[in-house]
């Protein structure tokens, strides 16, 4: 089983205070994954940009954004971070195309749309996304859940 982490539920780990229960499940899923038992967690490269992008301009105006950088620093560090594809692009924009041509979309027509790049990613190598976003990832034909609805599994036998 492979998580591909969204942007919206790395927000709420790298929080310092807030969000004890998501960063609770997060480090049981790594904890598990970390046995080695066929279970792979991943941060997209999108959700990283998104957020790095923001606290890397705040930087020298806002203390908490150095924080926050660190934090999201130790969450890729631990996770891994799936790149983009030129595959991921292609899927992406035909994905895009469709959605537009059956009149819905995540994103302006002018804008980056961020959402169907992750569900080309999820699509390349089969992923849940892990997000509170699933109606936008689910529309292009992707596993997207709630961190909540995925529970954390039992100890594998042996373990």
């Amino acid at each position: 089983m492979r998580l591909l982490l969204d942007t919206n539920l790395l927000m709420r780990v790298r929080h310092p205070t807030n969000h004890p229960d998501v960063k609770a499940w997060l480090q049981a899923w790594l904890d598990y994954a970390g046995r080695d038992v066929g279970v792979e967690i991943v941060v997209s490269a999108v959700a990283d940009y998104e957020l790095r992008r923001g606290y890397l301009s705040e930087l020298d105006r806002r203390d908490d954004e150095r924080k926050a950088l660190e934090r999201l620093n130790q969450v890729c560090a631990s996770c891994g971070v799936q790149q983009i594809s030129a595959r991921n692009f292609l899927d992406a924009a035909e994905m895009w195309a469709i959605a537009r041509r059956r009149g819905y979309s995540t994103a302006g027509e002018r804008d980056v749309d961020w959402d169907v790049i992750i569900a080309a990613q999820a699509k390349e190598f089969p992923a849940i996304v892990v997000t509170s976003n699933e109606k936008h990832l689910t529309r292009y034909g992707v596993d997207a859940k709630d961190w909540s609805e995925i529970p954390i599994p039992e100890n594998p036998p042996g373990a």
